[in-house]
C-alpha cells in the first residue's frame, strides 16, 4: 500500500544473502500487552507462513550481534501464534491481569528483543531510539461495472499501450483520455478528490451494485502507475488561500472542492501522477503480494528490511475519537504488528506506517497519526 509514493511494491527480491538489521538487543524488561487481545494475529501470521511457503526461507538474517537462519522468522512466528492462542484462552476464564502476566514471562523467556538503531538523520535519534509513526488505511467506495448518472467516476486497470498508461490525472479525469477504451474496471459515485485518496493509499475496497440489485465486495490494489510526478494537493491549496493553516485538514480539503467544482481541474493539475489497480477477492496486498490484514500490518523500509514477516512489538498513541470542540483526542495504545509492505516516503531505520484497515475510525486513523512511540522486533531464542 501507500503506492502513491512509490513504484517498487510489486517486485520479486532474492532471499538467499546475508542480511544484517540495524537492531540492538534490548535486555531491560518489557509490558507486553495487546489492545486487540490478539484479534486477528491468527490470520495475518496465516498469511504470511503462506508467503514462506511459497518462496522459501534461505541464508541469514543479523539481529544486533546476533546471526540468525532466516528460517528462525518462521519459527517466531509459530510461537508467537502459539502463545496468542494460549491468552486467548486465558481470557475467557480469567483476569486480564493475569493472562498478560503469563504472556510477560513467556515472551520474555522465549524471545531476543531488539529495537532498531536510527541513523543521526532521523528524528528518534535524539529521543532514546524511538521510532516515527505514521498510518494508513483502505478507502471504501460504492460502484458499478456499468456506467450511470449515479456512478459515472471509473477507476482504471493498466492500459496496455504505454501512450495511454502516461496520460496525466487531468487528462484523464477531467478530459476522457481513456473513457470507452476498455480499461474500466469500476464507475463510483464518490468525488474525485476521493479517487485521489484512494490513489494516495494505494488500494482500497468497493460494494459492487449488481443488476439484479444484490451487492459484492471486492478489492482494489495497486497495478502500476504513470510516469508522472505525485504532490500532495494541500499544499497547492494552502498556497493559493482556498483552505486556511489549522483549518487544512482531509475534511476541509474535500469540502473545498464540493463547494468549488470550478477549481478541481487546477487543484489536481498540481499532481499528474495516476494509479491504476487491480480488482480481487481478496484485501489490498502489501510486497510479495501477501494480503493486507487491517490492524495488524505495518510498513517499513523494504531497503533496509527486506525480508518480511518480522514480527513487531509497538507502543506510540492513536486518534481514538473527537471532543465537543471536533479536536482529535489520542490515547497510548500497544499492540503486536507483522512486517508486510513497503512505501516510497517509509525511509529510515525506525520508520513504520500501520495499517488500520477500514472505515471512518481507519480514515481518523490514518489522517492523524505522525508520532513517536517504541518499536520491538521479537525474535525467537
Amino acid at each position: 500500500m501507500k503506492l502513491i509514493l512509490c513504484s517498487i511494491l510489486i517486485f520479486s527480491t532474492s532471499l538467499m544473502a546475508q542480511e544484517v538489521t540495524p537492531t540492538q538487543r534490548f535486555y531491560q524488561s518489557i509490558e507486553f500487552a495487546d489492545d486487540m487481545n490478539f484479534e486477528n494475529i491468527d490470520l495475518a501470521i496465516e498469511r504470511q507462513l503462506r508467503s514462506y511457503s511459497r518462496m522459501g526461507l534461505r541464508g541469514t538474517i543479523q539481529f544486533g550481534t546476533k546471526k540468525y537462519p532466516k528460517t528462525v522468522l518462521k519459527d517466531s512466528l509459530l510461537l508467537l501464534r502459539s502463545l496468542a492462542e494460549r491468552t486467548q484462552e486465558c481470557l475467557k476464564t480469567l483476569p486480564e491481569a493475569t493472562c498478560y502476566q503469563d504472556l510477560n514471562r513467556e515472551i520474555n523467556d522465549k524471545f531476543a528483543i531488539y529495537r532498531p538503531t536510527p541513523n543521526k538523520s532521523e528524528p528518534g535519534y535524539k529521543e532514546s531510539k524511538t521510532t516515527k509513526f505514521t498510518s494508513y488505511y483502505s478507502p471504501d467506495f460504492t460502484g458499478s461495472r456499468t456506467q450511470t448518472e449515479r456512478f459515472k467516476r471509473p477507476i482504471f486497470k493498466v492500459p496496455t499501450n504505454e501512450a495511454d498508461r502516461n496520460f496525466t490525472r487531468v487528462d484523464i479525469d477531467y478530459n476522457g483520455a481513456l473513457a470507452g477504451k476498455g480499461y474500466e474496471l469500476f464507475y463510483v459515485e464518490e468525488s474525485f478528490y476521493d479517487l485521489y485518496l484512494l490513489h494516495v493509499q494505494g488500494g482500497g475496497r468497493i460494494k459492487v451494485k449488481l443488476p439484479d440489485g444484490s451487492t459484492e465486495i471486492k478489492y482494489l490494489s495497486y497495478a502500476g502507475k504513470n510516469s508522472q510526478p505525485f504532490k500532495m494537493v494541500y499544499h497547492y491549496m494552502l498556497e493559493k488561500g482556498y483552505i486556511k493553516p489549522g483549518a487544512d485538514s482531509i475534511q476541509h480539503q474535500r469540502q473545498f472542492l464540493a463547494e468549488n467544482p470550478d477549481k478541481e481541474a487546477e487543484v489536481f493539475s498540481v499532481t499528474p501522477s495516476y494509479i491504476y489497480f487491480r480488482e480481487s477477492d481478496e484485501e489490498p496486498v502489501g510486497l510479495n503480494n501477501i494480503p493486507l490484514t487491517e490492524r495488524r500490518s505495518l510498513a517499513i523500509d523494504k531497503r533496509i528490511y527486506k525480508t518480511m514477516g518480522l514480527i513487531n512489538f509497538v507502543k506510540t498513541v492513536r486518534a481514538s475519537h473527537t471532543d465537543a470542540r471536533g479536536r482529535v483526542v489520542k490515547t497510548p495504545f500497544s499492540r503486536f504488528f507483522i512486517a508486510q509492505d513497503t512505501g516510497g516516503a517509509i525511509r529510515g531505520n525506525a520508520r513504520c506506517d500501520l495499517y488500520f484497515g477500514y472505515g471512518p475510525m481507519a480514515e481518523m486513523t490514518a489522517y492523524n497519526m505522525n508520532d513517536m512511540g517504541e518499536q520491538y522486533f521479537l525474535i525467537k531464542k
